[in-house]
């Protein structure tokens, strides 16, 4: 079966216990939800842009949400081990056929921003595909997350969408590009679930 013909699978709205914003590792309990589908896409290392455009052939889009500076959270800066106060944000959202199925979000501190400036000249250009071309990029293990709707995380992912889930399934890792560190967020909207596994 190819992948213009998806099957249906049940994953996008399951609801762990209320633990609130708790971003764990995969081998915390609770940090992963019971569906196999959603699991495989969640914890799969390799690029989440190149699995989607297989699966949409040349119907793969990107949108810009939208990108610029903003003032950092204390937990961003943490993460990052940065002193910035200030970060170059882009928020995207990535689809197949029409169907949006993944918001993400990249957060680049002033450093960083610095010593690579094209990271705030991508475009349309999905993130994963400029990283590929790189040979001095290395990633943290994933940390995962349901975060409820009204969570500030998942404003930008649903506006002015039709669908309104009570909470998103996310993951977070950082990328050293030549040593300089990027957060990275990506929430996996309902929609991914037509597409089974990773």
């Amino acid at each position: 079966m190819g992948p213009a013909d998806p099957q249906p699978v049940q994953t996008s709205t399951e609801q762990p216990p209320d633990n609130g914003e708790q971003w764990r590792a995969a081998d915390v309990p609770d940090a992963l939800p019971a569906d196999p589908v959603l699991v495989s896409w969640l914890t799969n290392r390799g690029s989440l842009t190149h699995r989607l455009q297989a699966r949409g052939q040349d119907r793969f889009a990107l949108e810009v949400v939208d990108e610029g500076h903003e003032t950092a959270t204390p937990c961003d800066s943490a993460l990052l081990g940065t002193g910035d106060r200030q970060f170059y944000a882009r928020r995207v959202r990535l689809g197949v056929r029409g169907e949006l199925l993944v918001h993400a979000c990249t957060l680049v501190p002033e450093q960083t921003l610095a010593a690579h400036p094209w990271l705030s000249e991508l475009g349309n250009r999905p993130l994963g595909d400029a990283l590929a071309d790189r040979e001095d990029v290395e990633r943290t293990p994933f940390e995962y997350a349901w975060i409820r709707s009204g969570r500030s995380p998942l404003s930008a992912a649903l506006r002015q969408l039709d669908i309104r889930p009570p909470g998103l399934w996310g993951r977070r890792s950082r990328f050293l590009v030549a040593g300089e560190p990027i957060l990275v967020y990506e929430f996996f909207l309902p929609g991914l679930a037509t597409f089974g596994p990773a």
